[in-house]
């Protein structure tokens, strides 16, 4: 028999390597709470500021406008914009700034669901950060996101397309906990909630989006089976969140949800829709650099090389590729792109971004190389800043906004009194770009990568900061508000207002005054198919019926956002001007 043998420890070893393991548990459970606490405490100050904003139109004003009349109709079906069907959007925004509106009001309940789902993107992006590159990685990828210029700037802007970017991620981190067999059971419910929502928020792209991405991650990876995916248990719940809502829009008008589901959707990417609109799509060579732009500072790290991982980790990074090149991809063949329809694509560019920073091979080098480019960018922003000419300017906005270019396409000129508000951020920006990147490149090669990852962090703030000034610039000239309360406080039960042109350029009226608005000259844009409608009827006005209008004796008040020589204003009788607000004239038949 063998004798049993005992291994004496040196005193005190084993309870300090106890120790040792309890505080290694410890600061593991620890950690993505410090991590979160520093994404809240970043991104609720940087995403949840200047919301309250006026709301500026194109577009703001009509969610809100559609928001407010299915509260007050109780009619949670139909989305109407100024008392007409409007189905250019599905309904998840509406559903939740409605009644958010009773707490907060418009502006903020609207911009409000953009703040939180931006959040809510940030929190999920940091997730998938740790699960494919690590911790670290993931905590870099959530910061960059909340601090490019895209977020600084579409997070003020009441639109679903916060809502769809975040259903999107949710359901292709989904697809990663579904893959993980470590999960819980249930984990397929993220991915399939994510693609219904996503639907709910923007469309069919929200589910043929997520769904390419997955398959041809999953053609790459060559990893599972399609049994592996709880199809079955995912159709029942992507059918229960999608189906109640279009059936319920198909019985009720089936025309209408035949230009919902085509004219809106199909023939929209091809640039082949029916309706007549203004839009002036951005060219393919145009959306690639401003998606470059809105993702800066963060897009020049976008090639940076994460840390090599076991195969089994890194097994399902091709996602974030795939992810990224598919959203862009497909966007930039579409005919009919805007400049912010990367949107989607950002966290994966972030998560890139997080995860070669992490690692540091490359950041130097990019740094250098953004080091020039910002130097060139930002000399170039402070002699344009000295010399800015309107013609110059517009150009400029035109290729960071629609409204701009449909403005320099139909002839108008520079729409504000003056560049130098322009000129002033423009100098801001490159004394921000050369100052913030030499800083950033000088903290790096001395060995302070923290220092110098907070230098490019202020680089994006200080974007943003600039964003705000510029919101706050453009605010009296897209907001309708004032010339809604000069109306108002005017206003008699028997009153008529009238707008000139395609009403989603003063959509706020309707909202802001309360009243349903006729439309003279512009049975077009949002609400040409609704204008051929039988309830349409009286509310659409050509320049003869405006002139018998004009002689009834009740009060008719005309906004319009053309000059007097290019208005239908000067073939009016009796017209008086009862001021000008923003870029909007107001005129009545009646005097004060």
């Amino acid at each position: 028999m063998r004798p049993i043998t005992t291994r004496h420890a040196a005193p005190g070893v084993g309870w300090a390597a106890d120790a040792r393991a309890v505080c290694a548990g410890i600061a593991a459970a620890v950690r993505p709470s410090r991590d979160l606490v520093v994404l809240l405490a970043v991104g609720v100050p940087l995403l949840f500021v200047a919301l309250g904003l006026e709301l500026l139109d194109p577009d703001e004003g009509l969610y809100a406008d559609i928001a407010r009349t299915m509260l007050v109709s109780a009619d949670w079906v139909l989305p109407r914009f100024n008392g007409l069907p409007y189905l250019e959007k599905p309904p998840l925004l509406f559903w939740l700034a409605a009644p958010a509106m009773t707490v907060l009001g418009g502006e903020v309940a609207l911009r409000g669901w953009s703040a939180v789902a931006a959040l809510g993107t940030v929190l999920v992006t940091w997730r998938i950060g740790r699960q494919l590159y690590g911790a670290h990685a993931g905590l870099l990828a959530g910061l960059m996101l909340m601090t490019t210029a895209g977020y600084a700037l579409y997070v003020r802007k009441a639109s679903t397309d916060f809502l769809f970017v975040f259903c999107l991620t949710l359901a292709l981190w989904g697809f990663l906990k579904d893959v993980d067999r470590r999960a819980s059971p249930a984990r397929f419910l993220l991915g399939y909630a994510g693609l219904g929502l996503g639907v709910l928020a923007k469309g069919l792209i929200g589910l043929v989006l997520p769904v390419a991405i997955v398959g041809l991650t999953l053609a790459w990876v060559r990893a599972l089976r399609p049994r592996e995916l709880n199809l079955a248990r995912g159709a029942l719940v992507f059918g229960a969140l999608v189906l109640p809502w279009h059936v319920l829009v198909a019985l009720r008008d089936p025309a209408l949800f035949g230009f919902y589901l085509i004219d809106n959707q199909v023939l929209r990417f091809l640039n082949l829709r029916g309706v007549v609109e203004d839009d002036v799509p951005v060219s393919t060579l145009g959306f690639l650099v401003v998606t470059f732009v809105w993702l800066f500072p963060w897009s020049v790290f976008t090639l940076a090389r994460p840390a090599p991982a076991p195969p089994a980790e890194a097994r399902w990074r091709p996602l974030v590729v795939m992810w990224a090149v598919v959203i862009v991809a497909f966007f930039a063949l579409s005919r009919s792109k805007l400049e912010y329809y990367a949107l989607p694509a950002f966290p994966a560019v972030a998560l890139m971004a997080g995860a070669g920073w992490a690692c540091g091979r490359d950041v130097a080098r990019w740094l250098v190389v953004a080091l020039v480019g910002s130097a060139g960018v930002g000399a170039a922003a402070l002699w344009v800043g000295t010399h800015l000419t309107p013609a110059q300017a517009l150009a400029g906005l035109g290729e960071l906004n629609v409204y701009y270019r449909i403005l320099r396409e139909q002839g108008w000129p520079f729409p504000y009194e003056s560049v130098r508000p322009f000129a002033a951020l423009l100098q801001a920006l490159g004394v921000v770009l050369i100052v913030g990147w030499t800083a950033a490149t000088a903290c790096w090669l001395r060995g302070r990568r923290r220092t110098s990852f907070a230098c490019v962090t202020g680089v994006g703030v200080a974007i943003a900061a600039l964003i705000v000034v510029l919101l706050h610039v453009v605010e009296p000239h897209h907001s309708a508000k004032a010339v809604s309360a000069a109306i108002t406080a005017r206003l008699h039960p028997d009153s008529v207002i009238v707008h000139e042109g395609s009403l989603e350029y003063s959509a706020a009226l309707p909202f802001y005054t309360g009243r349903r608005i006729l439309v003279v000259n512009g049975a077009r844009g949002d609400l040409d198919f609704a204008s051929h409608l039988p309830e349409a009827r009286g509310y659409f006005l050509d320049t003869g019926d405006l002139a018998a209008l004009w002689r009834e004796p009740r009060r008719v008040f005309l906004v319009t956002r053309h000059p007097p020589l290019r208005s239908v204003v000067r073939t009016l009788p009796s017209v008086f001007q009862l001021g000008t607000f923003g870029s909007r004239w107001l005129y009545s038949n009646q005097r004060g």
